[in-house]
């Protein structure tokens, strides 16, 4: 089996089409039409249904598709390797996050790590927590920095605890008192995130828990969204500290306190990368720049040289 097969097939599985796949590699429609049949020989299955101009997965070549990624995404790494070594800061790293991470935590982080290693590729991807775990699991992310998760398979650091809060419009009735109950703040329109969201469980677990049903007036999938639909008098919401800062500093947006919130409301955030796999020059000096930054210590170190349990 030839990486040449892989990354035909894959192509194809993306584009759904030869000849798109054939563009994108750069090579003629027989070319790789050839490719996927010689890996179907060795496989002994049909991976793709051809029904005229339309391609399609078979269940053999959808159960491929995360095997054949980590095949690549193992030899692209180490590759990286070798180059890492060769030119002392070149490479690539690929960071998986949650959208709020993504959008308000790392900016800071990843242009000191610029700054120190200018000549390192970086490709940051977002979605839930699940989707990125997956991700990482499958061999697509180097680092995934989402909320804390436990795996087998998986080393997890906790990195900070992202901080809730409640917000509002100025023009609010809330925002001259500064203080609310979970039963006053539930008879309010609610602004949520979407229910695959660890933010959505988590925040309606809340209301729960003090026998507080809210009224979810709308559901969201973007923070920024959100804060712009408070702004605008939709409804009021709970939303990560970090995120609203710059909001509450310009006075678009007033924090009021929850005065019968048994604990704090937050999230655990961690940064995880698998088990036992040597850590690229790029990936270990992201890790240690994260872990400087929230003054933790790095278990990390050593990754590069042999694998450690």
């Amino acid at each position: 089996m030839e990486l040449a097969q892989l990354e035909a097939f894959l192509q194809v599985a993306h584009h759904r089409s030869f000849s798109r796949a054939a563009e994108a590699l750069f090579l003629t429609q027989p070319s790789v039409t050839a490719r996927i049949q010689s890996l179907e020989r060795e496989i002994g299955e049909r991976l793709f249904e051809r029904t005229g101009r339309s391609v399609t997965l078979t269940d053999a070549g959808q159960a491929f598709i995360p095997h054949a990624q980590r095949a690549l995404t193992a030899v692209q790494e180490g590759t990286d390797a070798i180059d890492a070594v060769r030119h002392g800061d070149v490479g690539s790293i690929r960071i998986g996050a949650s959208s709020s991470i993504a959008t308000y935590v790392l900016p800071a982080i990843l242009k000191a790590f610029h700054e120190a290693r200018p000549r390192v590729h970086v490709h940051l991807s977002t979605g839930n927590t699940e989707e990125i775990f997956e991700r990482l699991l499958a061999g697509d992310t180097h680092v995934a920095i989402c909320r804390l998760t436990q795996h087998p398979e998986v080393e997890s650091l906790h990195l900070y605890n992202d901080d809730l809060a409640l917000v509002v419009a100025p023009s609010h009735p809330f925002a001259s008192r500064g203080r609310v109950t979970f039963a006053e703040a539930g008879r309010e329109p609610f602004l949520f995130f979407e229910r695959s969201s660890s933010y959505h469980s988590l925040i309606y677990s809340m209301f729960l828990r003090v026998g507080v049903v809210p009224i979810s007036m709308m559901e969201l999938d973007s923070m920024e969204t959100t804060k712009h639909m408070v702004e605008a008098g939709l409804g009021i919401s709970i939303l990560p500290v970090v995120s609203i800062d710059r909001d509450i500093e310009n006075k678009t947006l007033v924090r009021v306190d929850i005065r019968d919130m048994e604990q704090p409301a937050q999230r655990d955030v961690g940064v995880h990368v698998m088990r036992n796999r040597i850590l690229a020059p790029p990936i270990r000096d992201f890790l240690k720049l994260l872990t400087s930054h929230y003054h933790i210590p790095n278990p990390f170190d050593g990754r590069g040289s042999q694998p450690i349990s």
